[in-house]
C-alpha cells in the first residue's frame, strides 16, 4: 500500500513538472547605431614581418573570413615549417599550433599569440609589410609581454632586442598581437 502512495505521488509530481509548449514569436535583436559589425571583410589580408636586416627575414601572414574558425585547419592555415634562415616568426593558433598563414575570422580585441626565434642576440623589427582591405579604423597592436610595452603597428614599427642567454627575450611567450577597433 504504501509503495502504490508513493509511487502514485511521483506519478503526480511529474506529470504537474511538465510544461505546455508555448511559442514565443521570435524578434530580431536591436541593433544599436555604435555596435560595428562585420569590421573586417572576407579575405582581407595582412603580413608581419620580422627582420633583423634587410636580407635576414620572415614573415607570417593573417587572412580574414567570417567563415574561418579559430586553430588551426586544413584550409584555412598552413603550419610552419622552421627553415635555415637567420629569424624565425610564426603565429600561434588558438590550439598552439605554429602558421605561416593564419586563417581568422575577426573578433574585436582578437589576440593571436607570435612565436619569434633567431640564431643571434641581436637588435630586431617587428613591421606590417603587406595589408589588403584592412580598414583604417582597425589598430594592429604588438604587446610585448617581457618588457611591458606596446605599439600600434598599424602606424609604427616595433624595434626590439633578443638575448638568446635570456630565453623570456624570444620565443612564443613574449610576444601578442592584438587587433582591435580604434576607440
Amino acid at each position: 500500500m504504501k509503495a502504490t502512495i508513493l509511487f502514485s505521488l511521483i506519478l503526480f509530481s511529474l506529470a504537474s513538472c511538465k510544461k505546455e509548449k508555448k511559442t514565443v514569436p521570435v524578434l530580431a535583436p536591436a541593433v544599436s547605431a555604435s555596435v560595428k559589425t562585420d569590421t573586417i571583410p572576407d579575405k582581407a589580408v595582412f603580413k608581419l614581418k620580422l627582420a633583423k636586416d634587410s636580407t635576414n627575414t620572415d614573415e607570417t601572414m593573417f587572412v580574414f573570413s567570417h567563415r574561418y574558425r579559430l586553430g588551426s585547419f586544413n584550409g584555412e592555415d598552413a603550419v610552419y615549417f622552421a627553415g635555415n634562415g637567420q629569424v624565425s616568426l610564426a603565429s600561434v593558433s588558438k590550439d598552439g599550433e605554429d602558421l605561416s598563414i593564419n586563417g581568422l575570422p575577426y573578433t574585436p580585441c582578437m589576440s593571436i599569440g607570435l612565436d619569434i626565434h633567431a640564431k643571434t642576440s641581436g637588435s630586431y623589427l617587428l613591421k606590417i609589410s603587406y595589408e589588403k582591405e584592412i580598414p583604417a579604423d582597425i589598430e594592429i597592436w604588438i604587446k610585448d609581454t617581457y618588457l611591458r610595452d606596446s605599439v600600434n603597428v598599424h602606424t609604427g614599427n616595433y624595434s626590439f632586442n633578443i638575448d638568446k642567454a635570456d630565453t623570456n627575450s624570444f620565443g612564443g611567450k613574449r610576444f601578442r598581437l592584438i587587433l582591435k577597433d580604434a576607440d
